[in-house]
């Protein structure tokens, strides 16, 4: 009895063409987000504070994303969470970027010595307590804010950038050009900035785009748990944790700050895919 075979068709790849052009309208809109971020009130036409409506008022014409339990037009306060979100994102990724070349350049360049172990075993101990819980521990320590807040998921996304660091500067040392200047003369200082720094960066930039959204999510999940900005701020945890107890009769004052955000992550989320596609 015969059997009857389907033919093995190979997966269908979007060509490199496409994918840049998903890239670039990624960017684009990323970086729309910035320069609404600069000009919040050049997008939004009422202040975030201001009471302009009746309280909980559907979305429609007037108010796009309807009103807040007092009456504030919540898409005024969505735009205006918006510098908030992307400011302290971007401080947490400046900090853990910082930290990671710190650490994991050094380690790098002395693979399998006294400080590269050292610096591993630090990197390690971190990695293994859970991010959320050292975030909150230096919060408790050293008070709660966004700027706090920032910090302390920073700290807990460096030893991810440390070990990427770490690997990227091994294979770089051993490359021609790296043992040719080394082989000339050029002092260590000098290694790293001319050779090992740009011959790293193409990784580090799609991981970064990637820890972006992490920490926007993270600096939500602070804020939504009271450890980060308090109302009235409009940031957009702070927004989700107030609209939360009204959201069987007023969905829209916390379900739209948790569309926009996650919107946001999946962004930047896929722009880090098509990063790490391009470099590859």
């Amino acid at each position: 009895m015969a059997v009857l075979t389907l033919p093995r068709v190979a997966p269908r790849l979007r060509p490199a063409s496409a994918r840049r052009t998903e890239l670039v309208v990624h960017g684009a809109i990323f970086a729309l987000l910035v320069v609404v971020a600069f000009f919040p009130a050049v997008v939004a036409s009422h202040d975030p504070f201001e009471l302009v409506g009746i309280p909980f008022e559907a979305p429609g014409p007037v108010h796009w994303f309807g009103t807040d339990e007092i009456g504030r037009d919540l898409f005024s306060r969505v735009v205006h969470g918006l510098p908030i979100s992307l400011a302290s994102a971007a401080l947490a990724v400046v900090v853990a970027f910082a930290l990671g070349l710190l650490v994991g350049i050094p380690a790098g360049l002395t693979r399998d010595s006294w400080l590269d172990r050292t610096l591993g075993g630090l990197t390690e101990t971190a990695i293994a307590i859970p991010s959320v819980l050292l975030t909150l521990a230096i919060i408790t320590t050293f008070g709660r804010g966004t700027l706090i807040a920032a910090v302390a998921i920073g700290i807990g996304e460096a030893p991810g950038f440390a070990r990427l660091v770490r690997g990227c500067v091994i294979k770089v040392s051993a490359l021609t050009f790296v043992e040719a200047a080394r082989a000339g003369g050029a002092r260590t200082p000098r290694i790293i900035v001319r050779h090992v720094i740009p011959a790293i960066l193409p990784p580090l930039v799609s991981f970064t785009a990637l820890q972006f959204g992490v920490a926007m999510l993270a600096i939500g999940a602070i804020s939504y748990l009271g450890f980060g900005e308090a109302p009235p701020s409009p940031e957009w945890g702070v927004l989700i944790a107030s609209g939360q107890k009204y959201i069987v009769h007023a969905w829209w004052v916390a379900l739209i700050p948790g569309v926009v955000l996650s919107a946001v992550v999946i962004l930047l989320n896929r722009a880090a895919y098509l990063l790490q596609g391009e470099k590859s």
